[in-house]
């Protein structure tokens, strides 16, 4: 998967299209006309965004003010604005007050089946992001590793960090 994925919103955008697949006019006119296409699309290649509560905000990386938060859709045991935000420079910024309900509703289970990704750009080492999730974007166009998972036969839905294979730039 791209940058998330979303078994609700898979099985509405294979209900929109030929199987899932967007086709060139759809991608098109879905920018322009169909408003669930476009907010389905738009989170299943970027990732999931949530307004924060009302009252915070944070400044990002390159100074702009935000009151929506990118969230860590794999994150399940997430309980606060600070565990499931991610790109957060100061997550001290965000509220220390538990998740509303319909946002935990909205993450990867984590006894679903193991779910690769990309999109993000991570840095350092390479982890699992969940027992079931991995990010296989570690910026390997910029000097980052190059990453890969050994995916063994007949292995179960929880993934093993030792078969994250990376070799450095």
């Amino acid at each position: 998967m791209h940058a998330c994925w979303s078994d609700p919103m898979i099985k509405q955008l294979q209900t929109l299209t030929r199987n899932g697949v967007l086709s060139e006019d759809q991608f098109v006119d879905a920018a322009a006309e169909n408003e669930n296409l476009f907010s389905l699309a738009e989170t299943i290649t970027k990732g999931p965004e949530i307004a924060l509560p009302g009252g915070y905000a944070f400044t990002d990386k390159d100074g702009n003010v935000r009151r929506d938060v990118r969230v860590k859709w794999w994150n399940d045991a997430a309980e606060s604005w600070r565990n499931i935000a991610m790109s957060v420079p100061h997550p001290d910024q965000l509220p220390k007050s538990k998740l509303p309900g319909e946002i935990l509703g909205t993450t990867y289970p984590s006894n679903a089946k193991p779910v690769f990704f990309g999109h993000y750009w991570l840095t350092g080492r390479p982890v699992l992001q969940s027992n079931n999730a991995l990010c296989l974007d570690y910026s390997a166009g910029k000097d980052g590793p190059l990453v890969a998972y050994r995916f063994c036969k007949g292995a179960t839905n929880a993934l093993d960090v030792s078969n994250i294979l990376s070799v450095p730039a």
